[in-house]
């Protein structure tokens, strides 16, 4: 999920807005061969989920339904959305 905070002049911490996004994602049918490759390439050990889809995992993917920024782990569109509203919203507010 992804919050945005508001932090006040004195420093009173306030939630703008929260949300959560979801993807799905449909791989390859992959054989032992595949698999131990891939464990051996390293990639898998230091990612959530065992793959990267910006890396090698990216391979093994057949399908994504939803956002792709989102499979990777920061859904940028509905993010900077929310970014531009919560700075829109405090430039209002000291006009």
């Amino acid at each position: 999920g992804v919050s945005v905070y508001r932090l006040s002049p004195n420093q009173e911490v306030s939630l703008v807005e929260s949300f959560v996004d979801t993807a799905s994602v449909q791989f390859a049918e992959l054989g032992e061969n595949d698999i131990d490759a891939y464990i051996q390439s390293g990639e898998p050990m230091d990612k959530a989920g065992s793959y990267g889809i910006q890396g090698i995992g990216g391979q093994m993917v057949t399908e994504i339904q939803g956002d792709f920024f989102t499979v990777m782990g920061l859904p940028m569109h509905r993010t900077s959305k929310l970014l531009a509203k919560a700075l829109n919203d405090e430039i209002l507010k000291t006009s």
